[in-house]
């Protein structure tokens, strides 16, 4: 992987101390200890082209002391300190940033073969062979400068060379006196760059922020093809086989020689946990001892060889089998057609529509599974657009046949399901219906309320209903669907996601017992366990959501059998996962009906707001919720979430757990946190048993603990299978045998044994893709990073019935003070992530399009085969973690 850092003017000198001093000369014979008694590396080393280096004074080849930190405060090494000859410009503030660190880290296998193989020196030369070749890579097509134009003003631009110094380290940072895990990888330190007309310049560091997953994937497809030639046999690994593998190095065996690292990842969990911040170096260090035995740091290389060869012998390996593996390895198989394959689903795997760039990520991704080196990757992404298997948008951009092919199928079909002239419900079911509703509510439902159940219910298989947040689209489904059966016809409602399947039920009794994810509904429907023909009606909740990967299969089943198909939900809210936008696109083009009146808040003022965040206008919104006072503002984002976390915890004893959200729009990191600061606090009061069952992430599940399931899990004899999504507090945990007995928010409990603990998670804080459709009294909010979006901050706002409160960090919001803080951020919440399919678009070559017909030629268009030979249009994608 690569990951990239700025390195500020303030850091600069301790920085550079800092890569120097983990420097010795190998031919000391300390090659792993250095001046401090921690592990060491060997010199770091100048790399570009020779020519240019010494444009700037420096000598190619090893780095001297001093040359970096003259570099990287932008002055010619050979110029006299006293009197320093500058090469690049000061910025706004006067002050020269040190550059950019970028770090290239080998996959854990290549690590392991490293520490325990006879070919130490052949594989760190296809590691450093692996970096320039990326940074190559990097100069060419990053615009890492910019060129002046007099006509045209300044314009981004790529660097003619780069001055840079690599640093390659072998071992992991060791924490106290433990045995550091064997990491390989490589600290590059970019000072500044040559422009195309010979100028130096400082590096642009956010456009290399923004390549990163790129140039770490052709590092990788690069090393993957070095190892190759030396005989190691490389396979995929990780989520869709995004990663490679090294032949003979097991799973198990990767993970013995990380254990440092996890164990250090826990530890710091755990510090945030009990104290709301991240630990300093010395307080990790004393609390990395008590979680491990204690054990002397080696003395020399042949000391911590031997203590690797212990590991690897406890794991079940060793030099000799690794090295057997490798010269009895399989002839390598390039296997272009696996990888074209991937590459078309990877490249639409968020989006439908995606950039060259977002291609060439997806190409490189996947070449060192299947055996191509980058640059043939590169090149034979350009044989799928001929081959017609991504196809060119009249913008620019690109699509895929097949998603293409599954969007033109749902418009057809839905198209045709609306008209479709299918008798309407009769006028008197549909009365009959209503008042089944009105009779449970004990009011009237509103006028817009009946006109959307009556066109819901009217003639055509298919319609569509859009409801804001909070006004009482559960309602309608509810008649409606009352109604349906009331004129003798089978409903089921279903779902992406588990709970939200169920949240339907709850919500529209008449489709109580009847809801599924949308996954299970189709695979049942094929399987033949459930029906549906000319008198059924399927209700999907939350349809905005809805991935073409999911909707493709079930609108194509459903219209098969002469069902109807009713979609609800609310495009302005968070969008699809995957590649969707195939329910905005729909609605207008068949039978629609919107409900305006928002019914989940009184307070006419927040009102306003929510519809205000709904239609892109949010410096009012973030104005009314700043003069409430509901937005706070931390000086970090660390002390944020501590701020969150408190909160939540203070409303949760007031209201219940069940009645309060906690959203995050960040990473799981930050997720896990805020739930792991909850426990501790709860665990403080003494609300959470003594005895627990230990989570394979390594946190512990206490009697107690609100917990969430990851995924839908069946257990034997004891009901329905538990959904994705589904939450329950425990009620019993059983440290000895590894057991949890949890109590649903439904009602009934379920056991679990150690090999399902897994799918839990703590489930007081949750990413706000769960909490869309949730209904609290109480919210809580953490906002305001480069996640935050139009989207994201209307669900989290529109939760609660009866307030809401923002946590946004001082850190993310570059702002002298908080009244422009509240403007800056109101801005970044105008950023939409709304889905496009990409039938939006007319093709570049109208010729090539799938479903088409264009001038005198005529394109077959798309038929997908019928049952039982029929394929999703897409691969489906996998359940959404919480």
């Amino acid at each position: 992987m690569m990951t990239a850092a700025s390195i500020p003017a303030a850091s600069t000198g301790g920085y550079a101390d800092y890569l120097d001093g983990k420097t010795v000369a190998p031919e000391q014979g300390d090659y792993y200890l250095g001046r401090d008694g921690m592990p060491a590396e060997a010199p770091g080393r100048w790399i570009g082209d020779p020519d240019a280096l010494v444009r700037v004074g420096i000598t190619p080849g090893r780095v001297e002391s001093g040359e970096l930190r003259a570099m990287m405060e932008g002055r010619r090494p050979d110029s006299p300190p006293e009197a320093p000859t500058y090469l690049r410009n000061a910025g706004p503030d006067g002050e020269r940033a040190g550059g950019l660190d970028v770090t290239f880290s080998a996959p854990k296998g290549v690590s392991v073969a490293w520490a325990l193989g006879d070919d130490r020196a052949a594989i760190e030369a296809a590691h450093e062979a692996s970096v320039d070749a990326a940074l190559d890579y990097l100069r060419e097509t990053v615009e890492l400068t910019v060129r002046y134009d007099p006509a045209s003003g300044t314009t981004p631009d790529t660097a003619a060379h780069l001055h840079a110094a690599a640093f390659t380290h072998t071992t992991a940072r060791g924490v106290g006196d433990a045995v550091p895990d064997p990491q390989l990888h490589t600290h590059v330190v970019i000072t500044s760059v040559e422009r195309h007309d010979g100028s130096t310049a400082a590096v642009r560091s956010r456009p290399a922020f923004r390549a990163a997953r790129e140039i770490g994937a052709y590092y990788r497809a690069h090393l993957a093809h070095e190892l190759r030639e030396l005989g190691y046999e490389i396979a995929p690994a990780g989520k869709d086989g995004r990663y490679f593998c090294i032949g003979g190095i097991r799973e198990d065996v990767e993970q013995a020689f990380s254990k440092r690292t996890i164990e250090v990842t826990r530890a710091t969990r755990e510090f945030r946990a009990r104290y709301g911040r991240d630990p300093e170096r010395g307080e990790l260090r004393d609390m990395a001892v008590t979680t491990r035995s204690r054990k002397q740091l080696p003395r020399d290389r042949g000391e911590l060889d031997r203590a690797w060869t212990d590991t690897g012998r406890e794991a079940g390996t060793s030099r000799e089998q690794i090295e057997q593996a490798r010269h009895e390895r399989r002839a390598p198989t390039a296997d272009p057609a696996r990888w074209a394959q991937r590459v078309e689903v990877a490249a639409t795997e968020r989006r439908a529509i995606f950039t060259d760039a977002e291609l060439r990520t997806a190409a490189l991704e996947h070449a060192a599974g299947a055996g191509l080196a980058p640059r043939n990757a590169l090149a034979q992404r350009h044989e799928l657009r001929e081959q017609g298997r991504v196809l060119d948008l009249a913008d620019g951009r690109m699509t895929t046949a097949r998603v293409r092919a599954a969007e033109q199928d749902i418009d057809r079909r839905l198209t045709g399901m609306a008209a479709d002239p299918a008798q309407a419900i009769d006028p008197a079911a549909r009365e009959r219906g209503i008042a089944t509703v009105e009779q449970r509510l004990g009011g009237e439902l509103s006028p817009e309320q009946r006109t959307a159940v009556e066109t819901i219910t009217g003639p055509g298989r298919a319609s569509i209903l859009i409801g804001p947040a909070g006004t009482g689209k559960g309602v309608v489904i509810d008649a409606a669907a009352q109604a349906e059966r009331e004129a003798g016809r089978e409903v089921y409602g279903v779902a992406v996601a588990g709970r939200t399947a169920q949240r339907l039920g709850e919500a529209s009794p008449a489709l109580e017992a009847r809801t599924r994810t949308i996954d299970s509904f189709v695979t049942a429907l094929d399987a033949g366990r459930l029906h549906v023909d000319q008198q059924t009606t399927v209700y999907v909740d939350e349809a905005g959501m809805g991935d073409t990967a999911r909707l493709a299969p079930l609108v194509a089943a459903v219209d098969e059998r002469g069902g109807r198909l009713v979609a609800i939900g609310d495009h302005r809210q968070l969008p699809a996962i995957g590649a969707g936008g195939m329910f905005e696109h729909a609605a207008g083009t068949v039978p629609t009906a919107q409900l305006a009146e928002v019914r989940r808040t009184q307070d006419p003022a927040t009102r306003e707001a929510w519809r205000e965040l709904r239609e892109g206008d949010p410096a009012k919104a973030m104005a009314h919720f700043h003069a409430r006072g509901d937005l706070h503002f931390a000086e970090t984002r660390q002390q944020a979430v501590e701020h969150a976390a408190h909160r939540y915890d203070e409303l949760a004893q007031q209201h219940g757990h069940q009645h309060v959200a906690l959203m995050s729009d960040a990473s799981n990191v930050e997720i896990d946190t805020l739930n792991l600061r909850v426990q501790q606090l709860r665990h403080e009061r003494g609300e959470l048993t003594p005895e627990s069952v230990e989570h394979p992430d390594g946190h512990h599940l206490h009697g107690h603990d609100r917990v969430v399931w990851t995924e839908p899990m069946r257990l034997d004899g004891q009901g329905p299978r538990v959904e994705n999504g589904q939450r329950g507090t425990i009620t019993t945990a059983d440290p000895e045998r590894g057991t949890l007995a949890v109590q649903l928010d439904a009602g009934r409990t379920v056991q679990l044994d150690g090999e399902h603990v897994g799918a839990l998670r703590l489930a007081y804080a949750g990413h706000i893709t769960r909490e869309q459709g949730a209904t609290v009294r109480e919210g809580v909010a953490l906002t305001g990073g480069w996640q935050t979006s139009r989207e994201g901050v209307y669900v989290q706002a529109s939760r609660a019935t009866d307030r809401i409160e923002f946590h946004v960090s001082r850190e993310d919001l570059d702002s002298p003070d908080d009244e422009q803080r509240v403007r800056q951020l109101a801005a970044r919440v105008e950023r939409s992530d709304a889905q496009t399919p990409s039938i939006s678009q007319p093709l570049n070559d109208p010729y090539r399009d799938p479903g088409e017909q264009r001038g005198a030629e005529r394109v077959e268009r798309y038929q997908p085969p019928r049952p039982p030979e029929r394929a999703p249009a897409i691969d489906r994608a996998p359940e959404i973690a919480p």
